[in-house]
Order: C-alpha cells, then sequence, then structure tokens
C-alpha cells in the first residue's frame, strides 16, 4: 500500500509540468519566493536520492545539486534536470524492490523502509501543493 502512495504522488507530482512552456516552468512565478516547478523537481530529485535512491541501496551519496535544487535550473537545465529526476525514480524503485520487509534496513541512511516511505509520501504532497499553486501562478490562470 505504502509504494502505490508513493506511486500516486509522484504521478500528481509530475502533472504539475502540463500546460507549462519551459519559460513558465523556470519562473519564479510569487515573487519574492525564490521558487519554480523546475526548482521543486529539482529537490526531488535529490529526496529520491537521499531517502530511497541511495538511502535505501548504498552506494555513492550524490549532491546533484548543493544548495541550488530549490531556485535553481533554467530553460537550458530543463531536459537534463528531469530526465536526472525520472533516472532518480527508477533507481529508488529498485532500491525499495530489493527490501523484503518494511523493518528492512536502508544500507546508505540505516532507516527502516516503511518509515522511509512515509517520509517520501510526505515530501510528494508538501511539494506537490506548492508546485500546485506556483503552476496556477505561472499560468496566470486554474487550469486543472
Amino acid at each position: 500500500m505504502l509504494t502505490e502512495w508513493l506511486d500516486y504522488q509522484r504521478s500528481e507530482f509530475q502533472r504539475k509540468l502540463r500546460d507549462l512552456s519551459p519559460n513558465r516552468l523556470v519562473e519564479w512565478s510569487i515573487p519574492p519566493v525564490e521558487l519554480s516547478v523546475l526548482g521543486l523537481f529539482r529537490h526531488m530529485t535529490q529526496m529520491e536520492h537521499v531517502f530511497l535512491g541511495w538511502g535505501l541501496g548504498g552506494g555513492e551519496r550524490a549532491d546533484h545539486y548543493g544548495d541550488d535544487d530549490y531556485a535553481g535550473g533554467s530553460v537550458e537545465t530543463i531536459d537534463v534536470d528531469l530526465a536526472l529526476y525520472l533516472a532518480e525514480v527508477e533507481k529508488a524503485n529498485a532500491s525499495v524492490a530489493a527490501l523484503p520487509l518494511l523493518d528492512s534496513l536502508g544500507v546508505g541512511h540505516g532507516r527502516p523502509l516503511g518509515a522511509t516511505l512515509v517520509k517520501m509520501i510526505d515530501e510528494y504532497a508538501l511539494h506537490s501543493g506548492q508546485a500546485h499553486m506556483l503552476r496556477y501562478a505561472a499560468l496566470g490562470e486554474i487550469i486543472r
């Protein structure tokens, strides 16, 4: 059930890309907040890595964007940023599938699988709501 909720939250988060031109995707549409829909995708790339991909599966821990995940990105980086996000989701899914029980500990961060899944569901719920409002602001209208 937890992996199904995570899949649902990811799907809803990814829907926030629709109807946005490249310029609107990177726009800080609610001044003075230095945050864009692309910035949220960059942030979730890091969260997928830290909590699921590396966190559960181990290996090399990467800091993809440093302090520049939320505010960073540009029209020129969109394709690379979204490809990296999808690659981290794929690694995360493999790491989740490799652990047999909800109390299995992650190889990277040492936290239980179940608690880590709940954390990621929460991350997606929070940032999907933010992306929803940023998307509306960037579009200048409510398009559901």
